[in-house]
């Protein structure tokens, strides 16, 4: 009778899950995802690229800058240094003089949303920006459990945040997160603060973990003064930890890095020198329905050399990732490609790879630079045959925007699909050690 019992009541414990909305098992999943790639997101560090944009009221944009910083990820905290440096800090404030800047991009935002049940959160529903559909979902946090806080003018202060993010209804992967916020304090002087946020699979080590690929910052100034910051975050890898003994008095120890960082070191540091020409073969190839961030390996195609000396041997082996992949239909099917390769091993070490694409295997509707025509309807005239309508052609040439370390290039059509042998060719660049203001 006991057994009996047990059963039914496990039995009438399922039904309510079986009767939820499909969107609301979806969004379960989604925080369920969300959830644990923020507790299983180990320590790295990302090249961090900001390139900063200040319009005034009533005149055009102009480029204020642009930063290079080393962002780390350790022990839930977000420390930022120079790049190559080992001095880190909690505020990326630390390395700039002016102008806008921005933290809490790679978890902090996450666990208010998702983690700490402090979002009101309502189904939108389904989208496709880029060619693949999305579930949409609205959210709300009041002032008090945002937990945002706003710096300028010399203020602070807390602001509730209203928006949206999107997901694979499929994998439950998020893909993107935007936000204003609201209710925002007289004294910051801003009348709209918004950040949108990337997200995509990265390799770190042996597990594919979520990190920000992208960012875009905005603030509009009660003044009409607007600020932008775009950021890329690149060549992100792994760090170890590294134990060292101390002889003598620890009060005699030279100041270190902050003590979250003081132990770990990343698990590539040697670089290839600049200026070297390295092609790379992919092992598999990949098509128009590979997600981004997914997993790139290839191999070098002959040996690399620098004053007779062999630095990489033909066939080493190199992992990347897809970066970019976007279907475009507005000027004819095209997808914009990106491929970011962070790592190659040697006999010897392994080794980072930043370099920048120079050329690539030229398929059918593989191109550097899109080439596409628009035809405008112009002024009418006449002639022999009546009333005639001219059309003016225009040729443009479409390049993309340039992310260090990432190659970019366009394949033509409504579908495609790259081989395994799939040639790029690569020249590598010396890797940033500082770019502050």
């Amino acid at each position: 009778m006991r057994r009996a019992l047990a059963v039914l009541l496990l039995t009438v414990c399922r039904l309510p899950a079986q009767d939820l909305p499909p969107e609301v098992l979806t969004l379960a999943r989604i925080r369920a995802h969300v959830r644990e790639a923020v507790e299983r997101l180990p320590d790295c560090t990302c090249l961090e690229t900001v390139d900063r944009f200040v319009k005034p009221r009533g005149k055009d944009p102009r480029r204020l800058d642009t930063v290079v910083l080393q962002i780390l990820f350790s022990g839930g905290n977000e420390l930022f240094a120079s790049p190559g440096d080992t001095h880190w800090e909690t505020n990326p404030f630390a390395f700039l003089s002016s102008g806008m800047m921005a933290n809490g991009l790679f978890a902090l935002h996450l666990r208010s949303i998702f983690l700490n049940n402090q979002a009101i959160i309502k189904y939108h529903g389904m989208e496709s920006p880029v060619g693949r559909p999305e579930a949409r979902y609205d959210f709300d946090m009041s002032r008090m459990l945002s937990g945002y806080t706003v710096h300028h003018a010399g203020a602070a202060g807390r602001v509730a945040m209203h928006g949206s993010f999107w997901a694979d209804p499929k994998t439950y992967d998020l893909r993107r997160v935007e936000f204003h916020a609201v209710d925002i304090p007289p004294e910051l002087r801003y009348s709209d603060v918004s950040t949108a946020i990337t997200y995509a699979r990265v390799r770190i080590g042996e597990s594919d973990v979520l990190l920000p690929q992208a960012a875009d910052l905005q603030t509009i100034g009660t003044d009409g003064l607007q600020d932008r910051d775009l950021i890329q975050f690149t060549h992100c890898q792994g760090y170890r930890a590294e134990s060292k003994l101390r002889f003598g008095d620890a009060n005699d120890a030279e100041p270190g890095p902050h003590p979250v960082a003081a132990s770990l070191k990343p698990e590539a540091e040697s670089m290839l020198p600049p200026d070297l020409r390295v092609i790379i073969a992919l092992n598999d190839g990949f098509d128009e329905r590979t997600a981004v961030g997914s997993l790139l390996e290839g191999k070098v195609v002959g040996t690399v050399a620098q004053k007779h000396k062999v630095l990489v041997p033909e066939g080493a082996p190199v992992k990347g990732r897809v970066r970019r992949l976007e279907r475009y239909s507005d000027d004819g099917d095209y997808f914009t490609v990106g491929l970011e390769f962070t790592e190659v091993d040697t006999p010897d070490a392994n080794l980072r790879f930043y370099a920048e694409l120079q050329d690539l295997d030229r398929l059918e509707g593989v191109e550097m630079a899109l080439r596409i025509t628009r035809l405008v309807p112009g002024e009418s005239g006449s002639g022999r045959s009546g009333h005639l309508a001219w059309t003016n052609v225009y040729r443009e040439r479409i390049w993309t925007s340039e992310v260090p370390g990432v190659g970019l290039f366009f394949v033509r059509g409504g579908h495609f699909s790259l081989p395994a042998g799939f040639r790029t060719v690569w020249r590598t660049l010396a890797y940033p050690r500082s770019s502050v203001p």
